[in-house]
């Protein structure tokens, strides 16, 4: 499970670069698409970036909310908590 949990922004990235290969490969290519995929990579990119940050301050987890937007960085925040949830607690004090 941390494994999978330290490793979820990729998993993320991996979906955003289907939702953009799909569609080039059935022919057809949109604006939303491009997009939709373009933030969903980069949202994996910010996430697994987070996830494997082992500072952890209050200050510095709202800026990453803002960075991830708001649902995104809760899914983030639990990875994070069980793939480093007892060396979080030892770096905090």
């Amino acid at each position: 499970m941390k494994e999978f949990a330290k490793n979820i922004g990729v998993l993320v990235m991996i979906i955003g670069v289907l939702i953009l290969i799909i569609p080039f490969l059935q022919g057809g290519n949109s604006n939303v698409t491009l997009l939709i995929g373009l933030l969903i990579v980069i949202e994996g990119f910010l996430g697994h970036i987070f996830v494997n940050n082992l500072k952890h301050t209050k200050m510095g987890n709202i800026i990453w909310m803002i960075a991830l937007l708001v649902v995104p960085y809760f899914i983030f925040l639990f990875a994070k908590k069980a793939a480093y949830g007892d060396e979080l607690g030892e770096l905090e004090s």
